[in-house]
């Protein structure tokens, strides 16, 4: 019995002791759960607030007549393009212009590559599945049952499928029937 108080109280200290050590260093440091041990800067934080408040101390929101004076809703802004709108309309073009050329020139060679890889990596998983296919084909079929079950159903399936149709019956014979509605389904 005493060596559960003490266990306990030995568990109570250092559960204290941890959490107070993850306040202490979290009050630091930026994050220390994200191992971000820079330093906290608390003046930044201070000062911007500072900032605010010394702006809306400058004008006295009772003083102010801007709500007194009677503002016209009826004008309308004339809208007159300037030499700077200009220039700045036609670079906007001009670099879009420029991204669409871009786009139309990488394009071409990056088909090619993704396509090249994605026929190398069907014919390794479908060369792979030729040869496991071999090998379930001579084992006994309860034991190839429990090791195609472990499969994901599309590998599983594919599985299946290829092998001759005698021996994916007998496999499919020692599985569970909701098992192979699962694999046989079509999602």
């Amino acid at each position: 019995m005493k060596e559960k108080l003490v266990y306990g109280l030995i568990f109570v200290f250092l559960f204290a002791v941890v959490s107070a050590g993850m306040i202490y260093f979290n009050s630091l440091y930026k994050n220390i759960f994200a191992f971000d041990f820079t330093p906290r800067t608390q003046e930044n934080e201070l000062s911007k607030k500072n900032i605010a408040k010394a702006d809306s101390l400058k004008t006295d929101s009772l003083k102010v007549d801007s709500l007194k004076t009677n503002v016209d809703s009826t004008q309308v802004k004339e809208n007159v393009p300037t030499a700077q709108t200009n220039l700045a309309s036609n670079q906007k073009s001009e670099i879009k212009e420029q991204k669409k050329e871009e786009v139309a020139v990488q394009t071409p060679f990056r088909v090619p590559v993704d396509d090249k890889i994605k026929a190398k990596k069907d014919s390794i998983y479908n060369e792979w599945v030729k040869q496991t296919v071999k090998l379930y084909e001579s084992m006994d079929s309860k034991k190839a049952a429990k090791v195609i079950v472990n499969y994901s159903d599309n590998i599983a399936r594919d599985i299946l499928l290829k092998m001759k149709k005698k021996k994916a019956a007998e496999i499919l014979g020692e599985l569970k029937p909701d098992v192979i509605t699962r694999i046989i389904s079509v999602n």
